[in-house]
């Protein structure tokens, strides 16, 4: 503690003028710079190495929303088919659509 301290009781390390520590010389900062790069360390950065750019951001396919009253068992159907076939839910409801219109087509044309 210092008898310069602004309040009594604390010690203010910041008005010690013992313990500074000194800049380093030009030689001493070579030195050092040298002895990093022989163990492997780069002094200083490269701008080899090119800075990316951000991923733009993913457009949103499917962007409307559906609301189909269903038994929780058929909602259970649904999810899974999509599951298994590793398809998000928007594919497997065109691909659903797409069937039906086919059986639809199918029917009209017995007809």
């Amino acid at each position: 503690m210092t008898g310069r301290s602004t309040r009594p009781g604390l010690a203010n390390f910041a008005l010690d003028d013992e313990d500074e520590i000194p800049v380093p010389t030009a030689q001493q900062r070579a030195a050092a710079r040298e002895g990093g790069e022989r163990l492997g360390f780069k002094s200083e950065p490269t701008d080899a190495t090119p800075k990316r750019a951000p991923a733009p951001a993913r457009a949103a396919v499917y962007t409307a929303n559906f609301h189909i009253r269903t038994t929780p068992e058929d909602r259970d159907r649904y999810d899974d088919f999509a599951y298994r076939h590793r398809m998000k839910k928007g594919e497997a409801m065109r691909l659903l659509l797409d069937l039906a219109e086919e059986a639809e087509a199918a029917r009209a044309k017995k007809k």
